[in-house]
């Protein structure tokens, strides 16, 4: 027994070279896994596991013909005295919370996938002289200096080579700081579950997106920019398997020899302290950004002004203000939620126009999908979409599973909350 605990956290413990990127790898197998489940190989229970900086949600489904069926799902708020600095604090308090809040969702596996997001994630497309990957990892450390604004004895750094670039190599660099991800990872083991997936945000929503938003060539596309058969030697098994991002900052700009003919969809993530935002181009994920923005500092606007709880400002949040509304909430929604809708249009319209900077066609997105606890608020996407001039709507993944005779599951209010977590249930797929 204790051995196997052991070869689980061996198995689970990061390290400094390819702790995050080593693993996402082999996309396009993964993607045709994930849209017809009982077509390859078979489903894993895994709970995705979503800790977020104000709830935690947890869901686990089951293959159901050539879809998804949920069979268990849990979501709670997270106490504030667990936080700090953005993200979960290890404590025996947390571990505790962990460990009832599993047990409550009456999970049937105590594997989890995990992820992790914020502006402790950096994704970033970069330019180096050509070189073979054995010499690239030796020299990595040094290449990264110049983009990582932290100490690099403070994260954990990978990179995948995407290609030519003229006469450079595009390679796509990854770093995350190893307290943010360490003390995930230790919080759950202590709390007896065991880590078996560890992903980005981003690339959850992509998960979900390629499940139940398919686009018109998904089936043609991948998300490989190369079929690179390269071995994996990340110590977390991740098959996300993401191997081809174009920039997200900086000016490097993408190979695009002509006009795309790809549906290109813009999904973003509005949570409670960080805000996540990715754009893919047919069934290519062609930019990522993560920021430290979101809905908190806005809901702890209204409790000031209006004197109600946290959950009752959240609940009163999904129903547009009518004549039966108090007037303090709503004044409320005039000086508060708007002035909050049009910074967070303002983020999106930065995050577009720099997409659209890399574009040599210039294309925009044709459709804005709207997802997390800030998506909840009532007509947000109709009004987003007003000061951004296209279609926005909430993506509500989590209504598209299948439920058993009489099972409840996340009202449309609560699930948009859950595309992370189902992101990463979906990783099940072996």
């Amino acid at each position: 027994m204790n051995n196997d605990k052991n070869n689980d956290k061996k198995a689970c413990k990061p390290a400094s070279k390819s702790a995050i990127y080593g693993r996402y790898r082999n996309r396009k197998a993964i993607l045709r896994k994930v849209n017809m489940p009982l077509l390859g190989p078979k489903y894993k229970p895994i709970v995705g596991l979503d800790i977020g900086t104000s709830m935690v949600h947890a869901m686990e489904i089951r293959p159901s013909g050539a879809t998804w069926k949920l069979h268990k799902w849990h979501q709670a708020p997270l106490p504030p005295a667990f936080l700090g600095d953005g993200k979960i604090k290890k404590s025996d308090e947390a571990v505790q919370f962990i460990k009832n809040f599993h047990k409550e969702g009456k999970f049937s596996t105590n594997k989890v996938a995990l992820s992790v997001g914020g502006p402790s994630i950096i994704c970033k497309k970069i330019l180096v002289d050509k070189m073979t990957e054995m010499d690239l990892e030796d020299q990595i450390s040094l290449e990264a200096e110049e983009y990582i604004p932290f100490d690099l004895e403070e994260v954990f750094l990978d990179f995948q080579i995407l290609g030519d670039a003229d006469d450079k190599m595009a390679v796509l660099l990854t770093a995350c700081k190893k307290d943010f991800v360490n003390d995930k990872l230790d919080i759950c083991r202590q709390a007896g579950l065991t880590p078996t997936v560890l992903d980005l945000d981003v690339f959850c929503l992509a998960n979900a997106l390629s499940a139940f938003e398919p686009t018109p060539k998904a089936a043609k596309k991948s998300f490989l920019w190369k079929k690179n058969k390269q071995k994996n030697t990340s110590p977390i098994p991740n098959t996300a398997n993401i191997n081809h991002i174009p920039p997200t900052t900086g000016s490097n700009k993408a190979d695009t020899s002509k006009e795309s003919t790809d549906r290109i969809i813009a999904v973003v993530n509005i949570g409670s302290q960080n805000m996540n935002t990715i754009i893919l181009v047919g069934n290519t994920i062609d930019y990522t950004r993560d920021l430290a923005f979101g809905a908190k500092s806005m809901i702890s606007d209204i409790m000031e002004q209006t004197g109600l709880s946290q959950d009752e400002t959240q609940k009163s949040l999904q129903h547009p203000p009518d004549q039966s509304t108090p007037a303090p909430l709503q004044d409320a929604w005039e000086t508060i939620v708007k002035p909050f809708e049009e910074k967070l249009a303002q983020q999106i319209r930065q995050s577009l126009d720099y997409f659209q900077s890399t574009r040599l066609h210039k294309e925009q997105p044709q459709q804005i999908l709207l997802c997390g606890g800030g998506a909840a608020i009532a007509g947000i996407h109709l009004r987003i979409g007003q000061f951004l001039s296209l279609p926005v709507e909430v993506f509500n993944p989590i209504l598209k599973l299948k439920r058993g005779l009489g099972q409840k599951g996340p009202v449309s209010e609560q699930a948009s909350g859950f595309t992370v977590s189902l992101g990463l249930a979906l990783r099940g797929v072996s």
